[in-house]
């Protein structure tokens, strides 16, 4: 459903040049809006819906219920069922059902957008084999299951690396995580895939919505506002604040998203977006404490974003997000114990920290990343186009007639069925200048 069918503005007769459909990959059933994949997925639309030809893209999203923060005017939200248990949702691929939903007698799709490397190798397989589509693969990984952070006696990795393979392109968080994923591959897999997959995978740096520093803060407060799961280092964490609080009893943690029965941990529950930007900014100082995997943070970035410095980890992706010369990086338990202790009694490091990162805040927006993804989105005009035969003039001849057909109505003109791939076809009538695409139609201009 989409709410823009109820208004008087339909997407019906919008010229929409290319169709791309959004794979998913669902971690936080229980609420999407915070799920890390529609996070990104709403920004990379929002961005590109400010460009004149990101306007020409309609994206139709499989998602196991609608995601209100993905209802754009360009989208449609197609239901699929999904298991909520990450593990299971990486392992189920529920073929009767995904080929009924894309409904590709009637729909074209010039790109796969898939969130989930595990799933590609699949898609693409019922995109050729079952389909007349032939859609150009690209995506984005928002987790490795590797032993850093997953404590799964038998992971995905395997047919994660067989998906990327699918791909012109594949996302990742840094350059860190990268080199990380090449690592694992090549204790199994040929110099030439990891080749391949060296050219595949490339960082796409995830952004900030609002940028709004210089805010009054509460002395001697630390926020811990990842999840209390072991890849964020929580035990580790909440170890080292017993150890400070024997020591001194001067400071007040909050948590955001865990419980903690200590005297100086205090649980905030907030109810929206801004209450928590407001809550974040009122802090003197944030802490990351991942231990061995953190491809990114968003709750490091949120807090940054709204200049909460953030003492962190001198390692992993956090040199590539700050900078090396950031002053807050710590390496081992001493260090981050005697920096939050600096920070608590020097209030000149948090702005000389602060005045570090201000000329590299700008750069964190979402409007200065996602617009250099995919080599600037150049995919769209990078797809394979039929010569000029016969069948071709036959079907631009049959669209000048009619004025308006769908694809089903073109399909049947030309006597097709699944073994004729319609893509190069579509992919060059998108080039006659008296043809226009909408959503589902071949129409004269």
């Amino acid at each position: 459903m989409n709410i823009f069918n109820f208004t008087e503005q339909t997407d019906y007769d919008k010229e929409y040049k290319y169709n791309i459909l959004v794979y998913p990959n669902i971690t936080y059933m229980r609420d999407l809006e915070k799920d890390s994949y529609v996070v990104v997925l709403r920004n990379v639309i929002k961005e590109l819906n400010k460009t004149s030809w990101g306007k020409m893209i309609h994206w139709t999203i499989l998602s196991p219920y609608e995601v209100k923060s993905l209802i754009f005017e360009n989208t449609e939200q197609l239901l699929i069922e999904l298991p909520s248990y990450p593990n299971a949702m990486r392992t189920h691929f529920n073929h009767k059902q995904l080929i009924k939903t894309i409904d590709w007698k009637n729909k074209d799709y010039d790109l796969i957008y898939s969130h989930l490397p595990e799933h590609t190798l699949q898609l693409s397989n019922m995109f050729v084999n079952e389909t007349n589509i032939n859609p150009k693969m690209i995506g984005y990984c928002h987790w490795y299951e590797v032993p850093e952070n997953t404590a799964y006696a038998k992971t995905m990795l395997h047919h994660n690396i067989a998906g990327m393979l699918e791909m012109d392109e594949c996302g990742v968080n840094t350059e860190w995580l990268k080199e990380l994923v090449l690592d694992k591959v090549k204790q199994s897999y040929h110099p030439r895939i990891v080749g391949q997959l060296d050219k595949i995978i490339q960082p796409h740096y995830l952004g900030v919505d609002l940028i709004s520093t210089g805010h009054k803060y509460k002395p001697k407060t630390i926020l811990f506002n990842h999840r209390d799961n072991e890849y964020t280092g929580w035990a580790w964490f909440v170890k080292r604040m017993d150890e400070l609080w024997e020591k001194r009893q001067d400071f007040k943690v909050y948590l955001t998203l865990a419980d903690l029965d200590r005297p100086y941990a205090e649980r905030v529950k907030l109810n929206s977006r801004d209450d928590y930007l407001n809550f974040v900014r009122s802090m003197h100082m944030g802490i990351g404490c991942f231990q061995k995997y953190s491809a990114w943070s968003i709750s490091t970035t949120d807090g940054l974003s709204q200049g909460v410095p953030y003492i962190l980890p001198d390692g992993m992706c956090y040199p590539e997000m700050v900078g090396e010369q950031y002053p807050l990086l710590y390496d081992g338990v001493d260090e981050f114990k005697s920096t939050i202790e600096d920070m608590l009694d020097k209030p000149k490091l948090r702005e000389e920290a602060n005045k570090y990162l201000s000329p590299k805040l700008k750069d964190f927006k979402w409007s200065n990343r996602v617009l250099k993804w995919f080599d600037g989105w150049e995919h769209l005009d990078n797809l394979k186009v039929m010569s000029d035969t016969e069948s071709y003039k036959k079907m631009v001849d049959y669209i000048h007639k009619m004025k308006s057909v769908s694809k089903k109505e073109l399909l049947e003109h030309m006597g097709w069925g699944v073994r004729i791939s319609f893509s190069e076809y579509r992919n060059r009538l998108r080039l006659e200048d008296t043809i226009k695409f909408t959503k589902n139609r071949y129409e004269v201009k």
